[in-house]
């Protein structure tokens, strides 16, 4: 008897689609990415952290993307160290 292991995103139980993210996850990812684009046409130069770090302080931003931008500030900060 085989049984299937599903991988569920990590940062809720749905089932992963991409990159460690459900659905939902994912979707905020990408729109995350989309408009950092748009960030550094309008600010000039603007890290990938800064950019995150500043959404998050904002109360409109949704409750998905303040987790993706949780979990994408601990994996600049894991980059930096090493």
């Amino acid at each position: 008897m085989t049984v299937k292991i599903e991988s569920k995103c990590i940062l809720c139980v749905r089932k992963v689609i991409q990159e460690k993210y459900c659905e939902y996850h994912y979707e905020a990812l990408r729109s995350l990415r989309d408009h950092y684009e748009v960030w550094k046409s309008c600010y000039g130069e603007i890290s990938w952290y800064d950019y995150l770090s500043r959404l998050q302080k904002i109360k409109y931003t949704g409750e998905w993307v303040k987790e993706v931008i949780e979990m994408e500030l601990e994996n600049v900060k894991k980059m930096k160290k090493k």
